[in-house]
C-alpha cells in the first residue's frame, strides 16, 4: 500500500479541515470559573441529547469514568463490574488508587452484557459484615474487549431496575455509545435512561483529538466537577477543544455508521485468507477480533505492518482492527486488495 492504513484503534483518526477551522474560531474563556461559552454550550447540549439535567466536559474518558463513579460511590465500597470491562483492565486501578474504591467483577455474556442472574446474586447478599457493600452497577455500551457489542436495551433496563429497587446506583461508561445510536437508531437519551450518570468520548467515535463528557442529575455533576478539579482536570480556555466536540457532533457523528459497514468489508477480507476466523454477522459496530492460531497472533501483525496494515494483537492468538472517519472507502478498497493478493 501507498502509505499506513491505521487499524490499531480509532483514537488514530486527525481532525479534518473544518474541524481544524471549528477549533481556531471557538469563543473561548475560563473553565474552571464557568466562563468557557464554548464548553458551557457543549455540556447543555450533550447532557440534552443524553436526557440528562448536566454534563461535564473532562479531557480523557478515563478520568470521566473515575470522577463519576467517585460522585457516585464512596471509599471503601465495591463496584460491580464485568470483567472484560474498560474500568477494570484499562485504567491503571485507578479507582482503587485515586477513588478507594474495589471492583467485584462478573464475567459477561459474549454480547457484553452482564447476566441479571449474576448480579441479582451479587445484590442479593444484603449487609454483611465480612465484605464492603456494592453501591455501583458499572455497564459498558459498545463494550470494547468483546468486540464492540451493543449491549441488549431490554437486559440493560431490567439490570439497572433491579439495581436500583436495592438501592445501588448505575453507571453507564459510554465511550462508544455514539455507535450504539448509529447501529440501531435508537436515540441516546433511551440508551442513557436506565443509568444514573452516562459518559461519551468525542476522541474515539467522533474524531475529535481530546474529550469525553459525563452527565447525570445536577447534583451528581456539581459534585463531579469538584472530584474533576481534585484529580487535575480544572482547565482553561478549553473552548478550542469545545469547538472540535461541535463540529463532531454535527459532521461527523451523521456519518459514523460508514465505519461499521467499512469493519464487516475488512473483516470479510481478512476472513478470505483463511488465516483468520471471524463471524461476520457478529459484528455490531467497528471493532473486530480476528482468530488466528496458537503464538501467531505477533508475528501477523509484523506482516501486516510490513503490507501497511496496522492492527493490534490483544493476546497469543488473535488481533484486532478499529475501523474510523478517517479512513474511507478508497483506502478500504485498496487494502482488501492488498490482502487477497499478499496474505
Amino acid at each position: 500500500m501507498s502509505s499506513n492504513l491505521e487499524l490499531r484503534s480509532d483514537t488514530f483518526s486527525t481532525p479534518d479541515n473544518g474541524m481544524r477551522k471549528a477549533i481556531a474560531e471557538a469563543p473561548v474563556g475560563d473553565d474552571v470559573f464557568g466562563e468557557d461559552p464554548t464548553i458551557n454550550s457543549l455540556e447543555i447540549r450533550v447532557a440534552e441529547m443524553l436526557g440528562k439535567e448536566a454534563g461535564l466536559f473532562v479531557p480523557t474518558g478515563t478520568m470521566g469514568n473515575g470522577l463519576a463513579i467517585r460522585s457516585l460511590a464512596s471509599p471503601g465500597e465495591r463496584i460491580l463490574c464485568g470483567t472484560k470491562s474498560h474500568i477494570y483492565n484499562f485504567e491503571g486501578d485507578q479507582l482503587a488508587m485515586n477513588c478507594g474504591l474495589q471492583m467485584h467483577r462478573v464475567d459477561e455474556r459474549v454480547d457484553g452484557m452482564i447476566p441479571l442472574k449474576d448480579i441479582r446474586r451479587v445484590l442479593d447478599v444484603g449487609e454483611n459484615i465480612h465484605s464492603a457493600p456494592v453501591t455501583v452497577l458499572a455497564l459498558e455500551n459498545t463494550h470494547n474487549f468483546l468486540g464492540g457489542k451493543i449491549l441488549p436495551q431490554n437486559d440493560v433496563v431490567e439490570a439497572c431496575s433491579y439495581a436500583h429497587s436495592k438501592r445501588v446506583k448505575t453507571y453507564l461508561d459510554g465511550a462508544r455509545l455514539w455507535h450504539a445510536h448509529a447501529a440501531t437508531g435508537v436515540p441516546l437519551d433511551e440508551l442513557a435512561r436506565p443509568f444514573d450518570m452516562v459518559s461519551v468520548c468525542f476522541s474515539k467515535a467522533l474524531g475529535a483529538p481530546i474529550g469525553s463528557m459525563v452527565a447525570g442529575s445536577s447534583d451528581h455533576i456539581s459534585r463531579a466537577r469538584w472530584f474533576r478539579k481534585r484529580m487535575g482536570g480544572g482547565m482553561r480556555q478549553v473552548g478550542i477543544l469545545g469547538g472540535a466536540c461541535h463540529y463532531a457532533l454535527n459532521n461527523n457523528l451523521p456519518r459514523l455508521k460508514i465505519t461499521h459497514d467499512y469493519a464487516k468489508r475488512l473483516a470479510e477480507a481478512f476472513k478470505s485468507t483463511g488465516r483468520f476466523k471471524v463471524d461476520i454477522e457478529a459484528i455490531d459496530t467497528n471493532i473486530v477480533f480476528l482468530e488466528t492460531e496458537e503464538d501467531c497472533a505477533e508475528n501477523l501483525v509484523s506482516q501486516l505492518k510490513a503490507m501497511g496494515l496496522s492492527v493490534l494483537a490483544v493476546d497469543t492468538a488473535s488481533v484486532r482492527f478499529v475501523t474510523h472517519l478517517s479512513l474511507d472507502s478508497k483506502c478500504i478498497d485498496e487494502a482488501v486488495k492488498q490482502l487477497e493478493k499478499e496474505i
